[in-house]
C-alpha cells in the first residue's frame, strides 16, 4: 500500500463524508517535512497557488536559501516530488485540492481551521514541558522552605513566595503563548517552525 492511500476503510468513508481528517490521518500527512511546508504555505496564503510557486517556497525552506538563490534543479526536484507524490497524497486525505492538469493547489476547507504546533527544540534548548516541570519543582521547594521557615527562603512569607511563583508562571505562559502563535504554529507568520532563522 502506498503512503498516499488510506490505511483503513473507515478513513475512506470519513473522507467521502466530507468530515475533517482523523487525528491519525493528520499525523500521517504531516509526518513529512515537505508536506508540513506545503500546509504551512497554504495556511499563510489562504488562496489558490500554482505548483511552481509552492515548489519554490518549499525548496527555499528545505535548502535554507532565498527563492532567488535556488538553482533550477533544486526547484524542479521539489516540484516533481510534490506533483507525483505529496500533493496527490494530501488531496486523497482531504488536506488540499490539487488539480494536476492546471497545477493549482488550494487548502481544503476541512483543514483550514486546523491549528498545528511544533515544539522544535534545538540541541542546547529544552522543551517547554521540561521548563514548566523544572519551574514547578523549584516553586514547590521555595514554597515549602518558606512555609517551614527553613533554608535560604526562611525570611520569605508563604504569600510572598506564592505571589512570586505565580508571576513567574504567568510571564512564562505569556512568552510561551506568544512563541506558539508566532514561531511554533504551522501557517503562522514567517517561515515554518523547523526552518532556522537567518
Amino acid at each position: 500500500m502506498s503512503e498516499g492511500e488510506f490505511r483503513d476503510p473507515d478513513s475512506r468513508q470519513q473522507h467521502r463524508a466530507n468530515q475533517s481528517p482523523s487525528e491519525e490521518t493528520v499525523f500521517e500527512v504531516l509526518s513529512n517535512g515537505r508536506r508540513r511546508f506545503v500546509f504551512h504555505y497554504l495556511k499563510q496564503e489562504q488562496r489558490q497557488v500554482y505548483l511552481r510557486e509552492l515548489a519554490e517556497h518549499v525548496a527555499a525552506w528545505e535548502n535554507d536559501k532565498s527563492i532567488k538563490q535556488l538553482t533550477s534543479a533544486e526547484a524542479k526536484r521539489v516540484k516533481t516530488a510534490l506533483h507525483q507524490h505529496h500533493l496527490p497524497m494530501m488531496d486523497n486525505n482531504g488536506f488540499v485540492g490539487y488539480d494536476s492538469t492546471r497545477e493549482t493547489v488550494t487548502l481544503d476547507e476541512r483543514v483550514a481551521d486546523l491549528e498545528v504546533y511544533l515544539d522544535v527544540v534545538p540541541g542546547v534548548d529544552m522543551p517547554w514541558s521540561r521548563y514548566y516541570l523544572g519551574l514547578s519543582v523549584v516553586g514547590l521547594l521555595a514554597l515549602g522552605c518558606a512555609l517551614l521557615d527553613t533554608g535560604p527562603f526562611a525570611w520569605i512569607t508563604g504569600l510572598s513566595a506564592a505571589t512570586f511563583i505565580t508571576v513567574v508562571v504567568l510571564i512564562s505562559a505569556l512568552v510561551h503563548t506568544y512563541l506558539n502563535h508566532t514561531r511554533l504554529r504551522l501557517g503562522g507568520t514567517g517561515q515554518p517552525p523547523e526552518v532556522s532563522e537567518k
